[in-house]
């Protein structure tokens, strides 16, 4: 017998490999936030790196949590800006994500 499908509402991930997904958020806990680099700029550097991968949901999460650490927003631009230059043309339509992110945010 069939078994039923997941809820939408479960993580299939971590229904699936929670020994990956509890490491992995070890990790994570361990890099992000305060430390020797304080966490605005760590996620300043989050929406660079962003923009290279063009991964819009990581460049609107990493908006949102420098902003909550009071980035500025010639840091905002200056950080957009270390991605496409990192990462080339291919990276824009992001970098024009972020700025429409930034402008709904009362950014911009």
């Amino acid at each position: 017998m069939p078994t039923e499908p997941a809820s939408p509402d479960v993580d299939l991930l971590d229904a699936n490999d929670a020994d990956f997904v509890a490491g992995f958020d070890k990790l994570y806990a361990q890099t992000w936030g305060e430390g020797a680099i304080p966490a605005k700029y760590k996620e300043l550097t989050g929406i660079a790196l962003s923009v290279v991968i063009r991964c819009e949901p990581c460049l609107s999460y990493h908006i949102k949590m420098a902003m909550a650490a009071k980035a500025t927003k010639p840091e905002f631009v200056e950080a957009i800006r270390l991605g496409i230059l990192s990462a080339g043309s291919a990276t824009i339509p992001t970098a024009r994500y972020g700025y429409r992110v930034l402008r709904d945010l009362g950014v911009l």
